[in-house]
């Protein structure tokens, strides 16, 4: 038998629902109370909304459902949660900063050709061409979430900044949700509107950093002895270089990578599986049959996997987080077209920020071509000299420093090397010549 304070909470809960909805049975279990209702279609959602707002502040959360032909509603109590305080907000913050702008001094050094990372020039430079445009890419994308989530009645966090090591100096930012979501069109504005609020950051900042490649010296863009790795383009940005053209084989300005990230955060947060922007969306589009996207997704990743090694480790990163998308606490109100049309655009934007093989490592060649334009043979007469032109191209990706000496001369004969432009009296049987 109940205790009388567990009857009378029954009884004021229902009271509650019965405001929004008219009730026509009550079960009762150790956990949960579950309401059979006969709600108004066209009013659904909006009641939904108020009874679910009304029991906020008393930690109950309430699930509607259909089934077997009949509604229910189940309300539930939600433990409290303590909200982590701002400093810890803000000392990832300050920490992501430091570490994006020794990442951004690296990158700048390396770009201007300077490796001396105490300068506080290669700091100063990369934090304004690398490290603040990043950021300011991410913390949009998150400040977005952040805002729509408030819209849509949802306690979110502010973002918690991860730090990492150059070249990237952050792996990006997420806030937590402290409450359910409340409907599938919640999912659809929440997901969206982080990463539609990050391309409006990345956009002009690639406008920027195509600029300031363009105004780069080409002969930058040789490979070093180690190799180097190469960025494929999106085809977003390819489509924006077109309005900036850039010349052949040049560094990419770190502004400009710093727009490429955000592309590359922008499809990897789109990706429709799991927990990500993209899950939410498409969890919010097509309800429960959305899981089906999510498992080709993996699938899909684990095949470009073969190709790129990244692929697997955010394949694996989504299995461990789960492939299926919790259902809202209203799954059964349908999206009304706008929303509809909000999430497919959404998706949309994965096809043209999405590459296959992000990343290229590039092995160093040396190669080079020699040519002798008036030929290697000429007839001497004692007392007299002639000479051998010798056209050295650099036909591989590195700068390159030949070293070219004189051998097996005969006895009697003397033979030296000296480059076009210069003075004979320069001549020498060794010459050292670097190769561009």
């Amino acid at each position: 038998m109940a205790s009388p304070e567990l009857a009378a909470e029954v009884e004021s809960i229902k009271a509650t629902v019965s405001k929004y909805f008219p009730v026509y049975d009550v079960r009762v279990s150790y956990d949960s109370l579950i309401f059979f209702i006969s709600p108004e279609q066209s009013s659904l959602r909006t009641k939904f909304e108020q009874l679910r707002a009304e029991f906020k502040p008393k930690l109950l959360v309430p699930i509607l459902k259909y089934s077997g032909g009949e509604y229910t509603l189940t309300v539930v109590k939600r433990p409290e949660m303590r909200p982590h305080g701002l400093w810890l907000n803000g000392a990832l913050l300050v920490i992501t900063l430091i570490t994006t702008v020794i990442a951004g001094a690296v990158l700048w050094a390396s770009y201007v050709g300077n490796e001396d990372l105490s300068l506080p020039e290669n700091y100063l430079w990369g934090a304004l061409y690398f490290a603040v445009p990043l950021m300011a890419i991410l913390g949009t994308h998150e400040l977005c979430h952040y805002l729509a989530a408030k819209r849509c009645g949802v306690d979110a966090s502010l973002p918690f900044f991860i730090p990492s090591i150059p070249p990237l100096g952050t792996f990006g930012a997420f806030i937590s949700m402290r409450d359910p979501i409340p409907d599938r069109r919640s999912l659809v504005i929440i997901g969206s509107a982080g990463p539609i609020g990050g391309l409006l950051v990345t956009i002009p900042v690639s406008f920027l950093g195509l600029w300031l490649t363009s105004m780069g010296d080409p002969a930058s863009g040789m490979v070093g002895d180690a190799g180097a790795i190469a960025i494929t383009i999106q085809p977003l940005y390819a489509l924006l270089a077109m309005f900036i053209p850039l010349p052949e084989n040049v560094t990419l300005h770190p502004t400009a990578f710093a727009a490429w990230v955000g592309f590359l955060v922008t499809a990897i947060n789109l990706l429709p599986a799991g927990q990500l922007d993209g899950g939410h969306v498409a969890r919010g589009l097509a309800g429960d049959k959305a899981k089906y996207l999510s498992y080709a997704t993996v699938a899909l990743l684990l095949v470009l996997g073969l190709f790129y090694m990244g692929w697997l480790i955010f394949a694996m990163l989504i299995l461990f987080l789960g492939l299926r998308h919790p259902a809202p606490l209203n799954d059964i109100t349908p999206l009304d077209r706008r929303t509809m049309l909000l999430g497919v655009v959404t998706l949309g934007i994965l096809l043209v920020t999405f590459s296959p093989i992000p990343l290229v490592e590039i092995a160093p060649d040396h190669s080079f071509d020699v040519q002798l334009p008036g030929g290697n043979e000429t007839v001497l007469q004692a007392g007299t000299s002639t000479y051998f032109y010798m056209h050295v191209n650099n036909t591989g990706n590195t700068n390159t420093t030949m070293r070219m000496n004189v051998m097996q001369v005969p006895a009697g004969w003397s033979a030296s090397l000296f480059l076009e432009g210069e003075p004979e009296a320069n001549a020498t049987d060794l010459l050292e010549v670097m190769v561009p």
